[in-house]
């Protein structure tokens, strides 16, 4: 008797997705090198260790380059937010619990190192990436300048060069002068001043500015490339950029004019065959009647083309993850930064899961996914791999392969709650 001709395809679809899952579920494998349950092993030579770090208050991520290099991208603190309580509590601030987890981590791989932050680097100027200033904070016995966010973090953990998108004039879309700003000036002005930090202005297409600086020669296929910052974007060819903004005093009504999330500093960084984007809080969809330029996400997905791992841009808001930017990328994993109710929205979320925009199998990390938010998308976000923790990206030596380990967020335990690959970098 003839088999009906669909049960070959149904063996193969049930086949695909057997393999699928067993490429992204190692906790059962003896072989894993990590198991849920146990403490994340520390940091060594050779490894690339990439930190979203969970505080319920903004996005905070640091990494450990292969060679040992230390960096933060970002420190922020939002505040008091309905509907968004701190991580793990609210018995320190966000910045203290950032500088204890990058502490935690140095020491773990070096019990006898002063912990130090080799760079730094802002995003852009939003309370939620580099700390708000309401004037109670407590000032710094560096200078007159408030503590909160990257000020904060600097406080705890010495931060030797920073890297933003304008200093030192911030010519282009000057930043609000609020007091958020101003006392970003001040710390500035006053470590630069004693020789403690050295500014770096980011600059689209240089791939010379975040470097391994302990042991270069420990990491010769390493690079972290700017790719877009301000009006400036990378070419994809050596380290020249182009223009990709109309001239300010071209623009003459002004809701069209670029804002503080689309100046984004944006960066890839490549290890062997992985690669990892982050683009702070780039936008992909222009609210109605903006012009199209606004949709910065498609002209860097035709740059960068796939990519392993991304961070979702601007916490997965409804402006972000636009269709051609998801095809494009293919991205295996993908970590939404949240922290609020309103991360991810469920039209971002849909467009991340959906096998139509492309059909490979996706693994999608959320730091904090709030009932309120899981309870709006409804059935779609059970569809997610993690749903909240510190979310650790452990690039093996060479680049070849990569795992992703979910920490506990609720407890400073450093405890491995899931684990997931090994995934082979394309």
């Amino acid at each position: 008797m003839n088999q009906p001709r669909f049960l070959p395809l149904a063996i193969s679809a049930l086949l695909a997705i057997v393999l699928a899952v067993g490429a992204t579920a190692a906790t059962g494998d003896q072989a894993a090198p990590f198991k849920a349950g146990d403490l994340l092993p520390a940091w060594s030579p050779g490894t690339l260790d990439i930190h979203q770090i969970v505080t319920g208050r903004g996005n905070a991520n640091f990494m450990m380059f292969p060679d040992g290099t230390t960096v933060l991208i970002d420190a922020g603190d939002q505040g008091e937010t309905e509907f968004a309580s701190q991580r793990p509590d609210a018995s320190r601030t966000p910045a203290q619990w950032i500088a204890r987890y990058i502490r935690h981590m140095q020491q773990l791989a070096d019990p006898a190192a002063q912990p130090r932050l080799d760079f730094a680097v802002l995003t852009h100027f939003h309370a939620d990436h580099m700390g708000r200033i309401d004037g109670k904070e407590p000032t710094s016995k560096f200078g007159d300048y408030k503590l909160r966010g990257i000020t904060e973090v600097a406080e705890e953990i010495p931060v030797a060069r920073l890297i933003d998108r304008g200093w030192p004039a911030y010519g282009y879309l000057p930043p609000p002068q609020d007091a958020m700003f101003q006392n970003y000036r001040q710390f500035v002005a006053a470590q630069t001043r004693a020789g403690r930090l050295q500014m770096i202005t980011a600059k689209a297409g240089s791939a010379s500015q975040l470097v391994p600086l302990r042991r270069p020669a420990a990491a010769p296929s390493f690079e972290a490339r700017v790719i877009a910052v301000n009006d400036q974007d990378w070419t994809g060819a050596g380290d020249a950029s182009r223009t990709r903004f109309p001239a300010l005093d071209t623009i003459t009504v002004p809701e069209d004019r670029p804002t503080e999330n689309m100046c984004s500093v944006t960066m890839r960084l490549k290890y062997g065959r992985f690669d990892y984007f982050t683009g702070g809080d780039m936008p992909g969809y222009p609210v109605p009647g903006a012009p199209a330029w606004h949709d910065v996400e498609t002209d860097i997905a035709k740059v960068i083309g796939p990519t392993d791992v991304h961070v979702v841009n601007h916490h997965g808001s409804i402006e972000e993850e636009n269709l051609f930017w998801l095809a494009t990328l293919k991205s295996r994993v993908m970590i939404v930064p949240a922290w609020a109710a309103t991360h991810p929205s469920p039209d971002v979320l849909k467009r991340m899961l959906s096998r139509r925009v492309y059909p490979d199998v996706r693994d999608i990390f959320i730091t904090v996914f709030r009932p309120e938010t899981q309870a709006t998308i409804g059935a779609r976000a059970t569809q997610v791999a993690s749903s909240h923790g510190h979310v650790v990206v452990r690039v093996e030596p060479g680049g070849a392969r990569y795992w992703v380990l979910v920490l506990d967020d609720t407890a400073e335990t450093y405890k491995i709650l899931s684990v997931h690959g090994p995934y082979a970098a394309e």
